[in-house]
Order: C-alpha cells, then sequence, then structure tokens
C-alpha cells in the first residue's frame, strides 16, 4: 500500500515538475479556461497569418498582442524572443520567428524529406535559411553567382548485398 502512495506521489510531483520547466519565463500564466474561451480577433488568426503580419506592425501594444497569442499557441523559441526585436533570424529559431523578424521570403521551395519531416529553403535579400521542421537549421550569406543549398542530396553510389552477388 506504502508502495503504491509513494509511486502515485512521484508520479504527480514529476508532471508538476516537467510542466513547470515546460512554460517559458515571461510568458503570462493564464488558466485554461481563458486559453479555451478566447474570442479575440487574434485568437481566430491563423498562426501563419499572425507570425507574417506581425513584421509590418508599428504599434507596440499590437506587437505585444501578437507575441502573446503566439506564445499562448506555443509557437515561440526562447531564441525568437531574443532575436525578433532585433530583426535578425539565426539557428534555433522558429520559422515563425524569422517571418517575425525579416517579414516574409523574396522565395519558399520546399520538400518532403521523410514522412511528416519537410525542410524549405527561404530566400531574403541577403540570405538563404533552411528550416525543417519549423526550425531554423542552417543559414547562408547570399552571393552572386552562388547557388542556394540543395533541398536533396545525391544519393551515394552502394555496393550491393554480398548475399546477393553472383
Amino acid at each position: 500500500m506504502n508502495k503504491r502512495i509513494l509511486s502515485a506521489g512521484i508520479i504527480a510531483s514529476t508532471f508538476v515538475t516537467s510542466m513547470a520547466f515546460a512554460m517559458p519565463k515571461n510568458m503570462p500564466n493564464p488558466s485554461a479556461e481563458e486559453m479555451l474561451n478566447r474570442d479575440s480577433e487574434l485568437a481566430k488568426m491563423g498562426t501563419l497569418d499572425l507570425c507574417v503580419r506581425y513584421n509590418s506592425l508599428t504599434d507596440e501594444a499590437q506587437k505585444k498582442a501578437y507575441i502573446q497569442e503566439l506564445d499562448i499557441r506555443g509557437q515561440l523559441s526562447g531564441k525568437d524572443h531574443e532575436n525578433i526585436p532585433k530583426k535578425i533570424a539565426t539557428n534555433s529559431m522558429t520559422m515563425c520567428g524569422m517571418y517575425m523578424a525579416l517579414g516574409k521570403p523574396l522565395a519558399e521551395q520546399s520538400r518532403q524529406i521523410r514522412p511528416m519531416t519537410f525542410k524549405t529553403v527561404h530566400v531574403y535579400e541577403s540570405n538563404y535559411f533552411v528550416t525543417q521542421s519549423g526550425m531554423i537549421v542552417e543559414s547562408y550569406e547570399r552571393k552572386e553567382g552562388v547557388m542556394p543549398p540543395a533541398l536533396a542530396m545525391p544519393m551515394p553510389e552502394v555496393e550491393p548485398s554480398p548475399t546477393l552477388r553472383k
């Protein structure tokens, strides 16, 4: 009986502790009721629309509301919060944070590389950013005469299986 109570206590404390570490420090802690019953205009907008529209905002109150809405949705990383005001994009930022900092790219090209895993090259004035599953994984300076990074690597030549040789 004591073992069951002890194990239930350990499981409950682990759950509570992991939830505390998962919440961003600067995010207000809304109740579950507030998160589910939001009827503001921003709550009805799509996530990608919020990310792209943020770059064109000039009012600080609106910017704060957009960031709060995206934090509630869990779309921004710590790097996003650091770099969006600086208007730069770096590795470990989300694609949403990149759109918020730099605006909509000049061009994009995507490819599915595995099930549920997409790789995208985003072309901006001075950089190429490669995102994979929504996170920036590589960035390249854009130079004249240099091609953007490839979405697919060429398959290496593979020797046939020794059991199938004749």
